[in-house]
């Protein structure tokens, strides 16, 4: 089907990419070669792949504008990639999927598109056509669309796409064809896909010409170097996963010299951003950190290790309000005491704010990754109801990398809590919550108490308790570092 699209390319074809409008049908994209858009600058990543579909009237703008940055949806891709492989529209005689009426003006697109199998349902019996389409959605329909090989050897060409990632034979595929490229590292498979991106991931498709070879920002590394003659195994690296490759350099470019199975340990010879430094053998090789526990061997456990404190809210938005304090005012008290303690124990700790200030959660995720961070805890207080009460601690298994050390991190602190401030243990839970399932080291979410209850409230204004409360989450840290 591939070289079918490559021979197609000569004489064009329409590809709707335009937003919808229940009043009107959705317009095919017919866009001549002059076309320019004000948005897309000759400076712009994706303008050669944006203006060469323009020109074949693949995609059109909105005026002179090609809102480089609005999302794709699901029924705009079915309908793009349908007439680009040069189908028709199915004739629908009974809906397929419950949110897609025959009267869908991408009804015929989507059945067409179910047919030949390049997309499927949600697995509730709906489709969600009006829903954005993912960048790790996207892999997979140009795959399936195109028939872009699957490479055999799928070492993971990306820090954020794990082992086990059922998209990750879709992304490899495209990387290693040269029609996704790794800038910093990260694929950010959950993000949304955008008219650049796949604009640019349908042309690089379409025509070899624009593919591009992916060059690593941080290609170092030999395979004949040789580990110091003594090794202070002081810390040691955990697997977190097992098939995990352990490179040249540290780099995801450098060849694999060994693999570690899940619960493997090798000695660390140093750290730096996202890969850590093993002795393997008689080599020395490199391991993304993301798939491994540091644990020291001596002092104290959490010494060394990279904490971001996230005292929830503040600024502008004071959280949960109780009698004659906010919830912002508690959990900074908090917040600070715990940051004391793991800096006493010789951790480097970053808070998210210091002061009464508001960084959006997507600035506290992104000073977690940015400082490499080893792990995430963000504190706050809780409202409810009059009579709720009690301590939870959350973390995700969505979508964060490292969801189910999490959950262990999650009931460590949960643990210490109820066992020294007595609150009522509403247990850990599984939600994914912003700033959880966008990070993807280790990650919890921790609600103190209820600032609407009279018991819990007593204890979130009191420093004694601010005091405890700390000590209980810096336990919480500690003994998840000891196991």
């Amino acid at each position: 089907m591939l070289k079918k699209i490559l021979s197609c390319t000569a004489v064009g074809f329409f590809v709707a990419m335009s937003p919808l409008s229940a009043a009107t049908p959705h317009p095919v994209m017919e866009v001549s070669a002059a076309a320019s858009f004000s948005d897309v600058p000759s400076t712009h990543w994706a303008s050669k792949e944006i203006y060469y579909l323009s020109s074949k009237s693949i995609v059109k703008g909105y005026g002179s504008y090609f809102a480089p940055n609005k999302e794709v949806t699901r029924a705009q891709a079915a309908k793009m990639l349908l007439i680009a492989l040069g189908e028709k529209e199915a004739t629908v005689s009974s809906a397929t999927f419950k949110d897609v009426p025959k009267s869908h003006w991408a009804s015929g697109w989507i059945e067409k598109a179910y047919q030949l199998g390049i997309f499927s349902g949600k697995g509730n019996g709906q489709f969600g056509p009006e829903d954005n389409l993912t960048r790790q959605q996207m892999t997979k329909i140009l795959v399936n669309a195109f028939d872009v090989p699957i490479p055999a050897d799928r070492n993971e060409p990306f820090i954020d796409v794990y082992i086990n990632h059922e998209m990750r034979p879709y992304i490899s595929a495209l990387y290693n064809e040269g029609i996704i490229t790794k800038n910093d590292g990260y694929f950010k498979p959950f993000n949304l896909a955008d008219r650049a991106i796949f604009s640019a991931s349908l042309a690089r498709t379409i025509n070899p010409d624009f593919r591009v070879k992916s060059v690593d920002d941080d290609v170092s590394g030999v395979d004949t170097e040789k580990p110091p003659a003594s090794i202070d195994a002081s810390t040691v690296a955990v697997s977190l996963t097992t098939g995990l490759n352990i490179r040249s350099g540290p780099a995801t470019s450098n060849g694999v010299i060994g693999t570690l199975s899940k619960g493997q340990t090798v000695p660390v010879l140093s750290v730096s951003g996202n890969w850590v430094k093993v002795q393997y053998g008689s080599q020395v090789g490199y391991v993304s950190k993301l798939y491994l526990k540091l644990k020291n061997t001596e002092g104290n456990p959490v010494a060394e290790r990279v904490i971001v404190l996230d005292a929830g809210h503040g600024g502008k938005d004071p959280g949960a309000v109780g009698s004659g304090i906010t919830e912002k005012q508690i959990v900074i008290e908090v917040a600070k005491r715990v940051e004391a303690k793991l800096k006493t124990a010789g951790a480097t700790v970053i808070m998210t704010r210091s002061g009464d200030t508001y960084p959006t959660l997507g600035d506290r995720v992104d000073l977690a990754k940015d400082k490499y961070a080893d792990m995430f805890v963000s504190i706050h207080a809780n409202s409810g109801s009059p009579s709720a009460s009690g301590t939870e601690t959350y973390y995700d298994t969505s979508q964060n990398l490292n969801g189910e050390e999490s959950k262990k991190l999650a009931s460590e602190i949960q643990k210490q809590i109820i066992s020294l401030v007595g609150t009522n243990d509403r247990g850990i839970k599984d939600n994914d919550f912003y700033v959880l399932r966008n990070n993807d080291m280790p990650s919890v979410l921790v609600e103190l108490g209820f600032i609407t209850n009279s018991g819990d409230l007593a204890k979130l204004k009191s420093e004694e308790y601010y005091d405890l409360f700390a000590e209980a989450i810096y336990r919480g840290v500690v003994e998840y570092y000891k196991k």
